[in-house]
């Protein structure tokens, strides 16, 4: 994936992870309530005298739960200024959330919404351990996605995080304060620092994997409300504005902005509730139907082999560029040495990025402000791989849309088929805006071949700041099929 696109990607699951933190903690030795019991919860502990010794009293409390549940909400606002153009970015989530310790499970739903979208997205997440890896299902509208990652056993417990708070007593403060309703609560106000935040959340430690030099300028305001007679948090809040600041303006560039500021990026856990929720389980009609995203590009434009990772010199082995004796443009499959031959289609320029893999050619339109592409990919049809795979791949890539802040106004045109240079070509249609100021039309367009190589082209408009006009249907795929030669 795009590392452009990584850290708007991890908005969405970097709610899951520091709610999972705010969820029960690691059991005890000693036996407790099953999962689904309803235990109420008195605490006997005498009023504590100091900050520290109320963090370790929560923390003891729920090192015991088997399960907690309650409401999980995120706000993050940040302004950017991409391709010149200004705008900014808010991105609301409310969400309820139960989870268990044995085994570790995470299940939300909820709301998002977006300022770009100008829509509130219904969502509902899936996470569950197996073989000692995280596998989150995410869906909306009725699209699922999965995807795996490693989240360390200590980022899934709240005793991680009161331990955190306690690494840095000198940061710690308490207040008692009476609520609504009388109830007497203790309020605890703390510090997470440096290294110790990196801890917390996994999607920090992947995003500084590329600046280690910042962890010390890290760190995240801990607020947690206790009631007084049950010893249990009622409420904790972060604030890891500042940090995440310092992360967007460390690696901009990498994520393709100009300018950057994270102005507001808060989470907060409330309504606790332990030892009530029942075994979580992943619907096997959610599990049929999810698009794999760690085996399918989830950025659209990685439909175009990734351009930033492909070598600038278009050469082969022996210095020269990817034609042949007739001029052609040889397109290989990846491993298995079947080629097709592409012509520069009538009106394009070859993409000088291009490799064996892939072949890639641009029409430019007032100065740049329109540009098309055609993008070749040459596949054979088996059981691993096929034209369904095809038909499914910018289906994923909506899904994934429709979770992300930084698409709007996104829509997709299932299957359709068109006779074209004298083949049957069938395709699917992407609409969207990227980051509010690029509009992109993109059609994946493909045609099987009797001996059951499979061309796939796609076509693809991109106009900076004003709507696309260029693709026209009708002769577009007999440009791009056009080209292919036998």
């Amino acid at each position: 994936m795009r590392k452009r696109n990584r850290f708007m990607i991890w908005f969405m699951t970097a709610a899951l992870a520091i709610g999972m933190c705010s969820g029960c903690g690691k059991k005890k030795d000693e036996e407790t309530e099953p999962a689904g019991s309803e235990t109420p919860v008195e605490s006997t502990a005498e009023a504590p005298d100091t900050a520290a010794e109320l963090v370790a009293q929560v923390r003891d409390a729920l090192s015991e739960a088997s399960s907690a549940k309650g409401a999980l909400s995120m706000e993050m606002v940040m302004n950017y200024k991409a391709q010149g153009v200004e705008a900014s970015l808010e991105y609301v989530m409310k969400q309820e959330m139960e989870m268990t310790r044995e085994p570790e499970a995470v299940h939300m739903a909820g709301t998002i919404d977006i300022n770009l979208m100008g829509e509130t997205i219904d969502t509902e997440t899936y996470t569950v351990k197996e073989n000692n890896q995280y596998v989150t299902y995410m869906g909306s509208g009725g699209q699922w996605v999965k995807q795996t990652s490693e989240i360390s056993d200590s980022q899934v417990d709240i005793v991680k995080t009161m331990d955190l708070l306690l690494n840095n007593q000198d940061s710690l403060k308490m207040t008692e304060i009476k609520a609504e309703g009388g109830n007497r609560l203790y309020q605890v106000t703390g510090e997470i620092t440096g290294g110790n935040l990196s801890g917390l959340t996994s999607g920090l430690s992947s995003l500084l994997e590329e600046n280690p030099d910042i962890y010390k300028e890290l760190k995240a305001n801990v607020t947690v409300s206790v009631d007084a007679l049950t010893g249990l948090p009622t409420e904790i809040s972060m604030d890891f504005t500042d940090s995440y600041n310092v992360v967007m303006q460390a690696g901009k560039e990498a994520q393709g902005f100009d300018e950057v500021e994270v102005v507001a990026f808060y989470v907060t856990m409330s309504g606790y509730e332990i030892n009530g929720v029942e075994a979580i389980t992943v619907p096997d009609e959610i599990k049929a139907n999810a698009v794999d995203m760690d085996h399918m590009g989830t950025d659209p434009e990685e439909e175009t082999a990734e351009e930033t990772e492909n070598p600038e010199e278009p050469e082969t082995e022996d210095g020269e560029i990817h034609q042949n004796e007739s001029g052609e443009y040889v397109l290989k499959t990846d491993g298995d040495g079947v080629t097709a031959n592409i012509a520069e289609p009538e009106g394009f320029t070859y993409d000088t990025t291009s490799d064996q893999t892939w072949l890639g050619f641009h029409s430019r339109k007032n100065d740049s402000i329109h540009e098309l592409s055609l993008v070749y990919n040459l596949y054979v049809a088996d059981d691993n791989y096929g034209e369904e795979d095809l038909a499914q791949s910018q289906e994923s890539s909506y899904a994934y849309m429709r979770t992300s802040g930084d698409y709007a106004e996104i829509s997709f045109e299932p299957v359709q088929t068109v006779t074209a240079a004298g083949q049957t070509v069938s395709y699917t249609k992407l609409s969207y805006i990227y980051l509010g100021t690029i509009y992109c039309e993109e059609y994946n367009s493909w045609t099987t071949l009797s001996d059951g190589r499979m061309i796939q082209c796609t076509v693809k408009e991109e106009s900076r700041e004003e709507p696309c006009d260029r693709i026209d249907t009708g002769t577009i795929f007999d440009t791009a099929f056009e080209a292919f030669k036998e």
